[in-house]
């Protein structure tokens, strides 16, 4: 009964995001770029409703029924309407790129399903929540706020104040035929395989070759499967384990991926068409993103901020700019109000970014100690004077990153060779800044580029002033598991920047 639960809240989805679209008339696009992207925009919609009901008191038992009712109604209302909604445009891909596409998609599919919950986050930060939202019907239960391990370090609970999107969508697909480990899974497996349809979809009016490159960029990232893929390929989904390799399942590093590649996909889609509703729907993304990982409220502050520097020269989309800000914060603040009700996270970032520890760190400041009374008990006594600069460990990771084919695949190839100039490239690639007068001219893509550099840069600081032991970080994936983050606005800004059409050919 889970799986065919689980099967349903993905059709309930799919129904919902097709009648949050505009019509095909407006926004022109394919079937498949239609079906990734609407699942997306839906489970953006009912993780976004569900957590709005929490903060206002609803129990999972009563907010259970909206995604059932609204789906229901949305197919309903999609099926009126057929005659209205306009052709669908051809793919911008080959009959072989949409091959490859299709058996990528499959593939992550099968795999992420293949295996029941195995690993410390997807069982820890977000299974643990969702059961309790099974049972109990709140975030607002004992058994998340009230736990405090009694040594005093830290909670029993790790991560009490995540978002609780995924937790939503895996209790909603155990309400029927309880809670099973492997299909509350099902309507997670799917992020991998939309993001490739939402990048092209973002493109499609900037050439059919951008929009083909982009999915491709996208779907041949080895970082949205499994970390250092072509060393321990899939390996790592053969048996499980704790180790954090595995990027498929039950996380939310790949929701965050492609929520937040689909806010940026789409409302490069409205600058291009002055279209609001494209915005709103780029904003329900957005907010998507923020309830499925507290990274999420971060990116998300980056992207507004970003349009918002963009606009300071000409030319500007303030009809598409101001409801896109407006809408994405009236859909943020009820997580907010929420996560107001909830015990912080023990490194809780808004306490340790401030200018003194930014600055301390920025100064040399030294690798600080694992602090757990497990770390203490299972090594020999640390040295402080010795300890390495922090600084150093971090830019060092970020630069393996940079240069490793093992988890980003081709690319940052595909970035080189779309550059005539080697140290354009190089300047393009670390800034993420078209660097010439006539990219620089067009608004889409500097605030694309900001986006890329600021992620990278806030991701930077968040780690250099990181409470936890760095080296103990980097073994657990980080900071490959942050940046997969922003694989869709960076396949979308190389693609725009490498691939824009030169003539008035159809790109729709």
């Amino acid at each position: 009964m889970s799986f065919l639960n689980g099967l349903l809240l993905i059709v309930l989805a799919l129904g919902i995001g097709r009648v949050l679209l505009p019509s095909r008339a407006v926004l022109k696009r394919s079937l498949w770029e239609e079906l990734g992207v609407a699942y997306l925009l839906g489970t953006a919609a009912i993780t976004v409703l569900i957590t709005a009901g929490f903060a206002v008191g609803l129990n999972m038992s009563l907010l259970w029924w909206l995604p059932l009712l609204g789906g229901a109604g949305a197919w309903a209302v999609d099926w009126k309407r057929r005659e209205s909604q306009g052709a669908w445009a051809d793919v911008a891909w080959s009959k072989g790129v949409g091959m490859l596409l299709l058996a990528v998609a499959v593939a992550s599919f099968a795999a992420s399903i293949a295996l029941p919950l195995n690993e410390f986050d997807p069982i820890y930060h977000f299974a643990y929540r969702g059961k309790v939202l099974h049972y109990d019907g709140t975030p607002l239960s004992e058994a998340i706020t009230g736990m405090v391990n009694p040594d005093g370090y830290g909670r029993m609970v790790t991560h009490p104040n995540y978002p609780f999107g995924i937790p939503i969508l895996e209790a909603w697909s155990a309400h029927l035929g309880g809670w099973s480990e492997r299909w509350v899974q099902l309507p997670l497996a799917l992020w991998s395989a939309c993001l490739p349809m939402a990048v092209a979809l973002g493109l499609r009016n900037v050439s059919k070759q951008a929009a083909s490159m982009g999915a491709l960029i996208a779907a041949a990232t080895p970082m949205l499967y499994s970390a250092n893929f072509p060393v321990d390929g899939f390996g790592n989904l053969s048996m499980a384990g704790l180790g954090g390799e595995t990027m498929l399942g039950g996380g939310a590093d790949l929701a965050v991926m492609a929520m937040f590649g689909a806010a940026c996909a789409l409302l490069l889609r409205a600058y291009q068409s002055n279209d609001r509703r494209t915005a709103v729907c780029a904003s329900l993304a957005l907010a998507g993103g923020v309830v499925m990982k507290n990274e999420g409220l971060a990116l998300a502050g980056v992207l507004m901020l970003a349009v918002l520097l963009a606009h300071l020269f000409p030319p500007r989309r303030t009809k598409v700019m101001l409801p896109f800000v407006a809408i994405a914060i009236v859909l943020i603040l009820p997580w907010l109000g929420l996560r107001s009700q909830l015990p912080a996270i023990d490194e809780n970032y808004s306490e340790q970014m401030t200018v003194e520890n930014v600055m301390h760190f920025l100064g040399g400041g030294r690798e600080l100690v694992e602090k757990s009374p497990l770390a203490f008990n299972s090594r020999e006594p640390v040295n402080l004077e010795s300890a390495p600069a922090r600084i150093g460990l971090v830019a060092a990771a970020f630069g393996s990153e940079f240069v490793d084919w093992r988890s980003w695949g081709v690319l940052w190839l595909l970035a080189l060779l779309g550059y005539r100039s080697a140290w354009i490239w190089w300047l393009t690639l670390w800034t993420g800044m078209p660097l010439t007068r006539k990219r620089l001219k067009t608004v889409e893509l500097r605030w694309l580029g900001m986006v890329v550099v600021g992620g990278v840069l806030l991701y930077f600081l968040i780690l250099l002033v990181t409470p936890w032991n760095f080296p103990s970080l980097r073994e657990k994936g980080i900071p490959e598991r942050l940046l997969v983050h922003l694989v869709g606005p960076i396949a979308l800004l190389f693609a725009a920047a490498n691939f824009a059409k030169n003539s008035k050919e159809e790109g729709s």
